[in-house]
């Protein structure tokens, strides 16, 4: 493990409901680019961003649920998604990225006590 401190974002937003949730998932990729330790949390309405197939128009913006996955080349290793905010929207888990790790509010509650920063958007 790095000696860089560590961030730890949580991203709430549904993916189109404006600029929030890729702006997460781009501060999270630059992050990891500088070698900073970085994690990541779906929460809220942030956990559609993980559903595969997203309403997105050629004129529109990228896909956001297709940046996903490049988490992990850009070595942000440990992506969760809160699992009662999963319940709440009806999220079949089963179709969540395999890279993507339910955790409980206790679970939550440690990453953001173990972090150096968290960002929430």
């Amino acid at each position: 493990m790095s000696d860089n401190r560590s961030l730890l974002i949580l991203s709430s937003n549904a993916p189109y409901a404006g600029q929030s949730a890729r702006a997460a998932l781009d501060v999270a990729l630059t992050a990891a680019a500088f070698e900073q330790v970085v994690r990541m949390v779906f929460v809220d309405a942030g956990v559609l961003q993980l559903l595969p197939e997203q309403d997105n128009r050629k004129d529109g913006p990228k896909s956001v649920g297709k940046m996903i996955p490049a988490l992990a080349l850009y070595e942000v290793q440990e992506v969760f998604f809160h699992e009662d905010s999963a319940r709440r929207f009806s999220i079949d888990v089963a179709a969540v990225p395999d890279s993507v790790t339910g955790i409980n509010d206790a679970a939550l509650s440690e990453l953001v006590q173990q972090a150096d920063q968290v960002m929430v958007f």
